[in-house]
């Protein structure tokens, strides 16, 4: 796979080249359709299928005060978009220049002068340049005078509903993780750091936890409660686990935590890079009267989450 970070001032680095461009956010069931004709069309014309999108979310930009939750990474999306096909990334740094110009500017400067594309391929409701003017109707009527195809791919639709981020990011705040995975096609997964917490888990409970600050304080994180989770060690170590998020309130916290029990895992692993893959949420996140109380529904979340990840044959 190519990578890039700039758009290449040689017009003779692709061949033919098919180009879709947006932020692609979450890569999920929408964008693969847009890829998937991507590549078609590419195959099509012995051309080169590139995706054009951006490390950080143009909203954090365009809406500083009220930027988005993001649903992938930079290097998530990277990975998301090269598991549909794709072998040629662009990814860009959206800045403030970029936001202020207009869609012909852009379109003409970046697009055209720089790649030579031959076809465009956009989303349903696609639209770029300052105050959204490059629509589809705008790229259609330049095609006429600038000799590009322009194709526009359809909303896929679930339950009569065109797949979006915004619906993907609302379903995981309400913890509605099956809808997500069936938005995105696969499961959510966070990424964080191996932190110090207060201990309780291992020397109160006899469950012992590692807490996981998120690499990407924009992340969405699910709603609190119980979740079955999948997590890798360090990129290499694969186990089970169920992690809570929320405040303790049996231990009348008030800091909002992420933490999982790894299941068969003992040993210090403070530092360490976590990556969870989310499953299924299994309960609220209650109060208890006792900590021998939450013990006990500790071990009942266990047989719960291991029947989840049993159901879904993950190891």
């Amino acid at each position: 796979m190519s990578i890039l970070y700039s758009i290449p001032d040689d017009r003779e680095t692709f061949k033919n080249p098919v180009v879709t461009l947006g932020s692609f956010d979450g890569v999920h069931m929408g964008h693969r359709r847009i890829f998937s004709t991507l590549l078609n069309i590419a195959r099509q014309k012995s051309g080169d299928a590139i995706v054009i999108t951006f490390a950080n979310h143009p909203r954090k930009i365009l809406t500083p005060k009220t930027p988005p939750k993001i649903l992938t990474t930079a290097q998530e999306k990277l990975r998301a978009i090269k598991d549909c096909g794709i072998n040629t990334i662009i990814m860009l740094n959206f800045t403030r220049e970029m936001a202020d110009m207009n869609a012909a500017d852009f379109f003409n400067e970046i697009i055209l002068k720089k790649l030579g594309v031959i076809d465009v391929v956009v989303g349903y409701d696609h639209a770029f340049g300052k105050n959204r003017q490059g629509t589809i109707d705008f790229l259609r009527e330049l095609s006429k005078t600038r000799g590009f195809g322009v194709t526009r791919v359809e909303p896929k639709n679930i339950s009569a509903r065109p797949v979006s981020s915004t619906w993907i990011r609302t379903e995981i705040e309400d913890g509605n993780m099956d809808i997500a995975a069936d938005l995105l096609g696969r499961n959510y997964t966070l990424q964080g750091s191996v932190v110090r917490g207060v201990g309780r888990g291992k020397k109160q409970l006899g469950f012992p936890t590692a807490n996981i600050l998120p690499d990407d304080p924009d992340k969405v994180i699910p709603k609190d409660g119980v979740y079955a989770v999948t997590l890798r060690i360090n990129a290499r170590e694969r186990r089970q686990g169920m992690l809570n998020i929320g405040t303790n309130p049996t231990f009348a916290n008030t800091e909002r935590t992420i933490e999982v029990n790894i299941f068969g895992l003992d040993n210090d692993i403070y530092g360490s890079t976590i990556e969870l893959e989310f499953f299924e949420r299994v309960r609220d996140e209650i109060k208890f009267s006792s900590a021998d109380e939450l013990v006990a529904q500790l071990n009942r979340d266990r047989m719960r989450v291991l029947e989840v990840l049993g159901d879904k044959g993950r190891q």
